[in-house]
C-alpha cells in the first residue's frame, strides 16, 4: 500500500477554455508574463533574432556562485516565442497536467504552453513557470561543480605494447 508523502504537494491546474476570445488587454497580459519573469532573481535574457526583427528571446537562469572563477553555466529556463513559451524544467505530473488541462503541447524535451488570453490565464501561467524556475533553481545550488582538466597535465599512455 502506497502511502503520499506529507510534504508533497500535487499541482492541479483548471480546464483551458479554448473558445475563450482574446479581449484587447491580452497583449497586456503577456507584457505582464515577461515583466515578472524578468523580475525574478538571477535571470538572464538573449534575444533572438533573424536580421533585423526579434521573433522570440530565451530565458536562462543563472545561480550564484560563491567564486568568480568557478561560474555555474546558465540554465534554459524558458523561450518565449509567437506560439508559446517552452519551458523546461517542470516534473513528469506538471507536463501531464498542462496536457490534461489544455494549457500546452508536449515537444521533444519540454513543454510549449500557449500564451495567456487574460489576467486568469497568466495567472495559470505564471504559477507555472515559478515551479519550473523552483526546480530548477534546486537543482543548480545542488548540483556540483564541474572540475575542468586540461590535457597538458593528464598522463599519456601508450597503446603500443614493448616487449
Amino acid at each position: 500500500m502506497a502511502i503520499l508523502a506529507q510534504g508533497v504537494k500535487r499541482y492541479h491546474l483548471p480546464a483551458r477554455i479554448r473558445a475563450k476570445k482574446v479581449p484587447e488587454n491580452g497583449f497586456s497580459c503577456r507584457l505582464a508574463l515577461a515583466d515578472r519573469i524578468a523580475d525574478l532573481p538571477g535571470i538572464h535574457t538573449v534575444e533572438k533574432s533573424s536580421d533585423t526583427l526579434p521573433h522570440g528571446v530565451d530565458v536562462y537562469l543563472q545561480s550564484p556562485s560563491r567564486s568568480l572563477r568557478k561560474q555555474r553555466d546558465p540554465i534554459l529556463l524558458c523561450s518565449i516565442g509567437r506560439d508559446g513559451v517552452a519551458v523546461h524544467g517542470l516534473s513528469e505530473w506538471d507536463k501531464h497536467q498542462v496536457l490534461c488541462g489544455g494549457w500546452g503541447k508536449l515537444e521533444r524535451d519540454h513543454v510549449l504552453i500557449f500564451l495567456p488570453k487574460d489576467f486568469e490565464e497568466l495567472e495559470v501561467c505564471w504559477g507555472l513557470l515559478h515551479r519550473a524556475y523552483g526546480s530548477l533553481s534546486d537543482a543548480s545550488v545542488h548540483t556540483p561543480l564541474a572540475r575542468s582538466a586540461t590535457v597538458g597535465r593528464l598522463p599519456r599512455f601508450s597503446r603500443m605494447t614493448h616487449q
